[in-house]
């Protein structure tokens, strides 16, 4: 297959990198990221600024590109312009999960999700991490995805779906499988730091994530030690409730 690969955590990220190095085994990879650090700008796209894009000497088993622009544009750019034919978008190796209603704010969900709008089949694939450190090994998570990878192309590639993967910080062996599941609900304790006041007062932020509550979500089997699938689409209607609201305010 062709695979366009892209993050939000910048071009030189290592999880882009092994999650590229892994998969040009069995694929043909085009690497198409942002040049520098895009978390956390959900699905923004750059519509009053140009475009600079720049071919990044990264590895010789790929082409890479880097973009001045958001996740979005990055999946954008690599499906209307710089490569052609892709077979399938791959978002991460993230640098932290995106599980439960997080995924709202992701770029990397976000930049899988824009594959999917152009109908092409999506994986976005994150890693649990410890935040003190910074040597993480994302390894772990590439033998994973490629896995998923396999079974999706022999089985089940949906040209609307995106697959959302989260792996855990915890050893490759003591993982117990994949649970395929629902997205959580996270909801954090926001604190407001006052560390300057004049014209304006300037806080910092700490967000604590409340304790887990349902036992079937993406956060719960990520908490147990599996690694989580879940399937998303960008269609955000409620139809379960869709029949009952037209009967209110279609009278």
């Amino acid at each position: 297959m062709k695979i366009l690969i892209t993050n939000d955590d910048g071009v030189n990220a290592r999880g882009i990198y092994t999650l590229a190095k892994e998969i040009s085994k069995k694929h043909e990879v085009i690497v198409v990221a942002p040049r520098e650090q895009r978390s956390a700008y959900s699905h923004a796209i750059t519509i009053h600024n140009p475009i600079k894009i720049r071919e990044e000497k990264i590895d010789e088993d790929f082409k890479a590109y880097s973009l001045v622009g958001t996740p979005a544009d990055c999946t954008q750019a690599g499906l209307s312009l710089l490569a052609k034919d892709v077979d399938l978008v791959i978002s991460g190796i993230n640098r932290g999960i995106n599980c439960g209603t997080d995924i709202l704010y992701s770029g990397t969900v976000s930049a899988a999700i824009e594959g999917a709008i152009y109908n092409i089949p999506s994986i976005a694939i994150s890693m649990e991490v410890d935040w003190a450190r910074d040597d993480e090994d994302y390894s772990k998570a590439a033998n994973w995805i490629s896995k998923v990878v396999d079974i999706a192309e022999n089985n089940y590639l949906r040209n609307d779906v995106v697959l959302n993967v989260n792996v855990p910080n915890i050893n490759e062996e003591d993982i117990k499988g994949i649970k395929v599941c629902k997205l959580g609900k996270s909801i954090y304790k926001t604190d407001y730091v006052l560390i300057e006041e004049n014209e304006d007062m300037v806080y910092e932020t700490k967000g604590i994530r409340n304790e887990i509550s349902e036992d079937d979500s993406d956060l719960y089997f990520l908490s147990q030690g599996y690694v989580t699938l879940t399937p998303l689409h960008f269609d955000f209607t409620n139809f379960k409730i869709l029949d009952e609201v037209k009967s209110i305010f279609e009278k």
